[in-house]
């Protein structure tokens, strides 16, 4: 049998107006950028999203892609907030709860992303690691639309299952070996000539950190 838990009733009204942004959000990307938008939704399956990218010569940054980024971060801390209250009901009371989320997401992925620009400096691995940050920056943009839906549900439906996180948890774990499994056969042979190195950026930068935050999340 599976274990339940009794669900804290959280206030509803700010969290559906941060779905009505993250709604508007994807409207103005989806008007702004209409052709790159229907290419970004088949990334993982298709390469024109890519071949377009690389044929305007376009930073891994940029409009489209940090609009994409900002429905990511909301996507992500609200998924965040939701599991906090059901594991911990307690911190429903916490003042300001979602925004330390919020903000303490923006800070470590972009701490993190210069710290991977400098690590890519000194060990002369730019190159690849721009190429692994093009498919994991849109891969995670992906993701974040795909949350929607579920948060939905998490949100306005009632419910008192771990197990429907622990199944969210592993579908987003798989998804993301799913997408290195597809970076590794795009792009065997640049990154096998750096396969080492590339390695050590995955320990490094991919793996410990969450492993961090997972040790501090459950003291």
């Amino acid at each position: 049998m599976f274990q339940t838990v009794e669900r804290t009733v959280i206030s509803k009204d700010w969290l559906t107006l941060l779905f009505l942004v993250t709604l508007c959000l994807l409207v103005l990307t989806r008007f702004i950028f209409r052709k790159k938008f229907g290419f970004f939704l088949t990334f993982l399956f298709s390469n024109k999203y890519q071949h377009q990218a690389e044929s305007k010569q376009e930073d891994i940054i940029n409009g489209f892609t940090s609009l994409l980024f900002f429905v990511q971060v909301i996507s992500f801390s609200i998924f965040a907030y939701v599991a906090a209250t059901f594991f911990r009901p307690h911190l429903v009371i916490e003042p300001l709860l979602f925004v330390k989320i919020i903000s303490f997401m923006v800070f470590f992925i972009i701490i993190k992303y210069i710290i991977e620009k400098i690590i890519a400096v000194i060990l002369d691995i730019e190159l690849y690691i721009n190429t692994y940050n093009f498919h994991k920056i849109n891969a995670r943009n992906l993701f974040g639309l795909l949350l929607i839906p579920i948060n939905l549900v998490l949100v306005y439906y009632d419910y008192g299952n771990k197990i429907v996180f622990f199944s969210i948890f592993l579908i987003f774990l798989s998804y993301n070996l799913i997408v290195l499994f597809l970076l590794l056969k795009n792009y065997q042979k640049l990154i096998i000539s750096k396969l080492f190195y590339f390695i050590l950026y995955l320990c490094a930068l991919e793996i410990a950190p969450y492993l961090v935050i997972y040790k501090f999340l459950i003291k």
